[in-house]
């Protein structure tokens, strides 16, 4: 991810702004104007979003802007609560309920997608830089001998710190000093969920956020590199996977680009019609080790 100096800098804080500042054109010109206690509550909740995102950021420690982020999110879900009283009350139409409904969802789903790539980024922040790092944990398969003595196989990675696979595989193999990750996607390693992905009761997707996703699936790709002893930088070939080009290759291609500054991995880029689970990308990655 491209380096950001300064709060203002982040999307979501320039989001939660311009939410907050609908809901203060809102609580001046409908009805909630009359309905005092609800409209401080929402100006406060809005507030709420910016100011922790800002305070989380410069906090200059990972952990701390991971909870401040919680908060955030806490107060995007209260505000989207008091929308929907809103419109209950029908202080507005249903058209401004729907895209103010639709904005606060945005948000809420790039906040967890940013919460989920902090949790597995190894940069701590500035205020413990020069602490050592944990290694993450890995769990490697251990095949039996003929003496059925267990041996480690270091060639074989499997990590909890990525979304689980889906079948009989490994997340990555070593080949001489080559590293193969197999295809990973963009469900969370901590609860399996697609970010911002919404279904039907058919199972049908109704919606998804690939810029969520995106963030997503580079988190779970940095766990498994560095699960493997490799690193983000040492990708020299990439194959994605998206499953709508013509609507997803911009957003993707912006966020990829952010991520991949100096890298150089070769890539490419193709369509399929669908993937194994609801996703929208997924990544295939050799790198070195």
């Amino acid at each position: 991810m491209a380096t950001i100096r300064r709060f203002e800098d982040l999307e979501i804080w320039k989001i939660s702004r311009l939410l907050y500042n609908e809901i203060l054109t809102l609580s001046k010109t409908t009805e909630l104007k009359k309905d005092f206690d609800l409209k401080d509550q929402m100006i406060r909740s809005s507030e709420s979003i910016m100011n922790n995102i800002a305070e989380g950021f410069g906090r200059a420690s990972k952990l701390e802007f991971i909870h401040f982020l919680s908060v955030a999110r806490g107060s995007a879900n209260e505000l989207k609560s008091q929308l929907i009283q809103c419109a209950d009350k029908k202080y507005f139409e249903p058209e401004i309920f729907s895209i103010l409904e639709a904005n606060s969802e945005t948000l809420n789903n790039k906040i967890a997608a940013f919460i989920n790539y902090l949790n597995y980024s190894n940069h701590k922040g500035l205020k413990f830089m020069n602490r050592n790092n944990q290694k993450p944990q890995t769990h490697e398969v251990q095949p039996q001998t003929t003496d059925n003595k267990p041996q480690t196989n270091k060639e074989i990675i499997k990590t909890n710190t990525a979304a689980a696979p889906l079948g009989a595989y490994p997340h990555a193999r070593k080949v001489g000093n080559l590293l193969f990750l197999s295809g990973i996607g963009s469900r969370s390693a901590v609860d399996n969920k697609i970010p911002g992905l919404e279904l039907d009761e058919k199972g049908n997707i109704v919606k998804y956020d690939i810029e969520a996703e995106c963030h997503s699936v580079f988190a779970n790709v940095k766990a498994v590199l560095e699960a493997s002893g490799s690193s983000w930088d040492k990708m020299v070939d990439v194959t994605v996977f998206l499953t709508n080009m013509k609507a997803d290759f911009p957003i993707y291609n912006r966020i990829y680009g952010e991520y991949f500054a100096g890298v150089d991995a070769c890539r490419t880029t193709v369509e399929v019609k669908s993937l194994p689970t609801p996703i929208a990308i997924e990544l295939k990655v050799i790198a070195t080790l």
